[in-house]
């Protein structure tokens, strides 16, 4: 188990190291969340830094979403992944419906990225002007 580093009100300020030690020198869990797709539990893990970094580099928001989907969705308690980038032609054909949605809103909660959000940004002109 590893020890927390922590500051306590009127306590000593963690030193740069001991920061350093306490974010850097373990490995974070990401946080999961299960949901229910067309009848089958599936797990989702939070996406990496990193990860979020190259869907919002990638414009199109469709190969975006798939990649997430492929990449973070997981057989229950594993961190075995359910799907492969073979299966992306399948899992565009999906009927949009109240699973897909469910789906969109865990990875949204998971990674703090608005997807409808983010897909209207894409499709408005940055030369408009904003109120």
């Amino acid at each position: 188990m590893t020890k927390k580093a922590t500051v306590k009100k009127n306590a000593t300020p963690l030193t740069r190291q001991q920061m350093r030690d306490a974010l850097l020198g373990q490995r974070h869990k990401p946080k999961t969340k299960r949901i229910t797709l067309f009848g089958i539990d599936v797990e989702l893990q939070q996406a990496s830094l990193g990860s979020i970094l190259d869907v919002k580099i990638t414009d199109d928001s469709k190969v975006s979403a798939i990649n997430m989907i492929i990449k973070y969705a997981c057989v229950p308690g594993t961190s075995e992944r359910v799907f492969e980038a073979a299966d992306r032609d399948m899992i565009e054909a999906w009927p949009f419906g109240d699973d897909v949605m469910a789906l969109q809103d865990a990875i949204a909660e998971l990674t703090g990225v608005d997807i409808e959000g983010a897909e209207q940004e894409l499709k408005s002109s940055p030369l408009e002007e904003q109120p």
